[in-house]
């Protein structure tokens, strides 16, 4: 990867901050317009639009974890392993439709080998299947694959699933603000 992938990362990153920053004010806007105004439909619109918020933040995370990622590896996807964590994403082929099984199928097939390398780097076993591992971002990537989150944590002699704690890894070694708007 190059210097112009990373431009298009924090291309990414930018636009997604500033869909941040764009929701937020019409969001305080439309905040402002209901307390002098209020209606059941204006709420509506103030749930929705705060999902909205919601998601675009996802979306800023994501695109930072991306631009981490791409700064210790070289490349958008990978896993880190390191004082006791293993954090990172992955993209997966899943096609549309899929069961369950299948899902986790895909996860474990394409996660599995880098997931058993890592564990063994930090000289402990898995205590999952490598899907237990991934919490799933939202959208896909421009190759239209899915995008997982990973993360484990080392407890003993064992690496467990720790998915709430990727982005808090992410933020702590990359010096990131996760949290915009």
């Amino acid at each position: 990867m190059s210097s112009d992938d990373r431009k298009r990362f924090e291309d990414d990153l930018a636009a997604a901050k500033a869909e941040v920053t764009r929701l937020h004010r019409e969001h305080t806007q439309l905040a402002k317009t209901l307390r002098v105004t209020p209606s059941p439909a204006g709420k509506d619109l103030s749930r929705r639009a705060a999902a909205a918020l919601a998601a675009a933040r996802d979306r800023v995370k994501a695109a930072q974890a991306t631009l981490v990622m791409f700064d210790k590896t070289g490349k958008p996807h990978g896993l880190i392993a390191e004082q006791g964590q293993l954090f990172g994403s992955v993209a997966v082929e899943i096609k549309g439709g899929s069961s369950r099984r299948a899902r986790e199928q895909a996860i474990n097939d394409a996660l599995g080998a880098e997931l058993a390398r890592a564990s063994e780097a930090l000289g402990v076993v898995l205590a999952a299947a490598p899907a237990a591992y991934t919490k799933e971002r939202p959208g896909r990537d421009a190759q239209g694959r899915t995008v997982l989150e990973v993360a484990g944590r080392v407890e003993g002699e064992v690496l467990v699933p720790a998915i709430s704690r990727a982005s808090k890894a992410l933020q702590e070694l990359g010096d990131v603000p996760l949290d915009e708007g």
